[in-house]
């Protein structure tokens, strides 16, 4: 059988977690690439953020927050790597 087949069940399922605003089950890819999107963002927000300060205190908090979200980000996308087998 297709595996892109809902049925009916299936199709119920996603009705009643859309209208109920429910997350939908996830698989791990999919919430491995969640991840990586999230991280994604957090990373362009912090060095918006380290452009916008002046105070010098907050340049280095925000040149921090810049480097553990790029670890995070570049950690996620070799775990990605490595579920591709790349």
């Amino acid at each position: 059988m297709d595996s892109s087949f809902i049925g009916v069940k299936g199709v119920a399922d996603k009705m009643y977690r859309h209208f109920l605003n429910l997350p939908h089950n996830q698989t791990e890819e999919e919430k491995l690439y969640a991840s990586i999107r999230d991280a994604e963002i957090q990373l362009k927000l912090a060095e918006k953020r380290f452009n916008e300060v002046t105070d010098p205190d907050l340049i280095d908090y925000a040149a921090y927050d810049i480097m553990a979200a790029r670890s995070r980000y570049e950690y996620l996308l070799k775990m990605a790597k490595r579920q591709m087998g790349v």
